[in-house]
């Protein structure tokens, strides 16, 4: 008797099934999403290039007083009849701007999530300086949104790409996020730029680099340009860099996606003119 309940069984339940995988045949495959249903976008680093620069005569005016020498203190006093008052702090900031060209090979829109970035200044030499910041970006419309990371903002659980952790020496205030912008002649800000599916744009992002960090690494420079500066000639100080990072992505509920650049090496000649600023 159970083998007679069994193949009855068998026979009602058979072309049940059978009729159900022809309905799914019938039906439109849909792999996404998943955690394998995305590809990360390919980031092209386009380079850097100044944004700001503090002059040859405010660099020159901030920096004499540190390393001529006159006796009885009158080094203050040559220096401002020679460059004018030394400039505050504040003016001598140096902005650059990173150009990424993002291509999005999904089917979906992907927005930016966050750009970690580290720069180190001389770094072939003594007076190197390590700088790392982590931008994070908000979707449009959100209240409040400074560009100030979150917990796990710039972080990957890959080895394969870098994360904040990795630059735990860097200086605090050596390297700061002012924004980002997806179009040429944008000012920068915090909202985040999304890449249609399919589809390719470039990025700017922009950084600044702190005065009292950077040009106490500069000073040795400047010391090697004393007899200038004694003479009243004004100098400009070629600073090299080397630059790395990662690109996160936002999935949604898949997560992030990352996609690390550099290290690449260049240098900032301080005091060139700037004859346009993008974004």
């Amino acid at each position: 008797m159970p083998r007679m309940r069994f193949a009855k069984l068998i026979g009602v339940v058979a072309p049940l099934l059978l009729s159900s995988c022809a309905m799914l045949q019938q039906l439109p495959l849909d792999r996404g999403p998943g955690p394998n249903a995305l590809v990360p976008p390919a980031i092209t680093f386009q380079g850097a290039r100044l944004a700001r620069t503090p002059s040859q005569a405010q660099m020159a005016a901030y920096m004499c007083p540190e390393v001529v020498s006159v006796p009885f203190g009158g080094a203050g006093i040559l220096c401002q009849g020679f460059f004018g008052a030394r400039p505050p702090a504040a003016d001598m900031a140096v902005s650059f701007d990173l150009t990424f060209h993002v291509q999005n090979p999904n089917g979906v829109t992907i927005p930016l999530a966050s750009v970690l970035t580290a720069v180190t200044v001389f770094p072939a030499a003594t007076n190197q300086r390590l700088g790392a910041a982590c931008l994070q970006l908000c979707p449009e419309g959100t209240p409040g949104c400074t560009g100030q990371p979150a917990p796990g903002a710039c972080e990957a659980s890959s080895r394969d790409v870098r994360s904040l952790n990795d630059f735990a020496g860097a200086a605090a205030n050596l390297l700061m996020a002012a924004g980002v912008a997806a179009a040429a002649g944008q000012p920068p800000s915090f909202v985040a730029p999304r890449v249609s599916g399919a589809s390719q744009m470039d990025v700017t992002v922009r950084f600044s680099l702190g005065p009292e960090e950077l040009f106490a690494a500069v000073r040795q420079l400047a010391a090697q340009s004393v007899d200038q500066l004694r003479a009243g000639r004004a100098v400009t100080f070629a600073v090299p860099y080397r630059l790395e990072g990662t690109v996160f992505f936002d999935t949604g509920s898949l997560g992030r996606l990352a996609v690390g650049f550099g290290p690449t090496d260049g240098v900032f000649n301080l005091g060139d003119v700037i004859t346009a600023s993008s974004p």
